[in-house]
């Protein structure tokens, strides 16, 4: 790698005196790729199997949820370091909202979030990000979050469901305004939840906000 790096830097270095417009790389086993220099930005060296991990950002919406538990947990990071926690209790029929500040410091992840009469600060290690997944360890134990998609989905409560293409399927719904049947999604009573949906074709969860009207 620091060979590379290193031939990179004189081939760089020495274009201005013999004006090359492309940068040639050598393939092992013979053959080449030529790169035009206006189009290249930067040069980033990643690992194999990295490509999510070194794009990923904390900054955005993560959700995690559980039926069985009979709650979820929407965690937004700001990209002014500041962060909003939504706890929503379903089998209990009540939900909370939490306002603080956030650091990430290498793999931790410190939350502290200030009310009156008390202080909460939290140390959580991350142990994975990437662009659909945000893994925790905290002293509750470990815990995955997904990413909240742009698109929301729009139920009537009595009205058609919402189906899956092949091989992708939901895997969490609260049950108590929308729910999972068969595979499809139905709007059970009106108002705001949340759901999870695995996504066949890159093997990953996502999350989106669902309003039933």
């Amino acid at each position: 790698m620091r060979r590379l790096l290193y031939i990179l830097l004189l081939a760089m270095c020495g274009l201005p005196l013999q004006a090359q417009t492309h940068l040639r790389i050598h393939h092992q086993g013979g053959g080449h790729s030529d790169v035009p220099l206006q189009q290249i930005d930067s040069i980033t060296f990643v690992s194999s199997g990295d490509e999510q991990t070194a794009t990923a950002q904390l900054t955005g919406s993560w959700l995690w949820g559980d039926a069985a538990a009979g709650y979820y947990e929407l965690i937004a990071f700001n990209a002014d370091k500041t962060y909003t926690g939504y706890d929503n209790y379903f089998d209990y029929g009540f939900d909370t909202t939490t306002y603080g500040w956030y650091m990430l410091n290498g793999a931790l992840l410190t939350l502290q979030s200030n009310g009156y009469g008390y202080t909460r600060r939290y140390n959580w290690f991350v142990t994975a990000l990437t662009t659909s997944d945000l893994e925790v360890m905290t002293k509750m134990g470990h815990f995955t979050y997904h990413r909240l998609q742009p698109d929301v989905i729009v139920l009537s409560v009595g009205g058609p469901p919402v189906t899956c293409s092949d091989g992708d399927a939901f895997v969490f719904a609260d049950g108590v305004v929308a729910r999972i049947t068969d595979g499809s999604l139905f709007g059970v009573a009106r108002g705001t939840t949340y759901v999870q949906k695995f996504i066949a074709r890159s093997n990953t969860i996502v999350s989106y906000k669902v309003i039933v009207e």
